[in-house]
């Protein structure tokens, strides 16, 4: 059996939308702010409110940007991590593994959203994009859910290194 590896980015056609929305929207108040009148009087607001943008949009554009989730099943365990965040991944030993299984979920429903998210009821979950995960409970009855691309090869592998 091959290993399992996935690599999720964030690269959705709505995000994409969004980030221009949030440029244009980050732009109107300086546009605003230069049309004033008193626009000279106050340069150092100005500056403030351009830099404070500026550093936003940037940021929020470059964690998008490199963000991936990164998944691994081997015969050691289970293995995720968010890149840049977490630069190795974390691991799972299959003996801390009570269940694992591939599953259909809601984002926003079961966990608010996609990205890093906590679930008082459901537990940790990493989510890049769609609605298929590894449904993980541990021993400790602690709960996460990785999302994935590749449910059947997930579950494939889970399958065989489970035994």
């Amino acid at each position: 059996m091959n290993i399992f590896t996935e690599e999720q980015k964030f690269n959705q056609i709505w995000l994409k939308i969004l980030l221009v929305f949030i440029l244009v929207f980050t732009c109107i108040p300086l546009i605003i702010f230069i049309n004033l009148e008193d626009a000279e009087t106050n340069k150092e607001v100005f500056w403030i409110l351009v830099f404070t943008n500026v550093l936003f949009v940037c940021l929020f554009l470059f964690l998008v940007a490199v963000l991936k989730l990164q998944t691994r099943i081997d015969n050691h365990g289970i293995h995720y991590g968010f890149y840049p965040i977490r630069k190795t991944l974390k691991t799972i030993p299959w003996r801390e593994i009570k269940t694992s299984e591939v599953v259909t979920y809601s984002p926003l429903g079961d966990y608010g959203g996609w990205g890093y998210r906590i679930s008082f009821r459901k537990g940790r979950a990493l989510n890049v994009k769609g609605n298929k995960g590894i449904k993980i409970e541990l021993q400790n009855n602690k709960k996460l859910l990785i999302g994935t691309q590749k449910p059947e090869a997930a579950k494939d592998a889970i399958i065989y290194y489970k035994k």
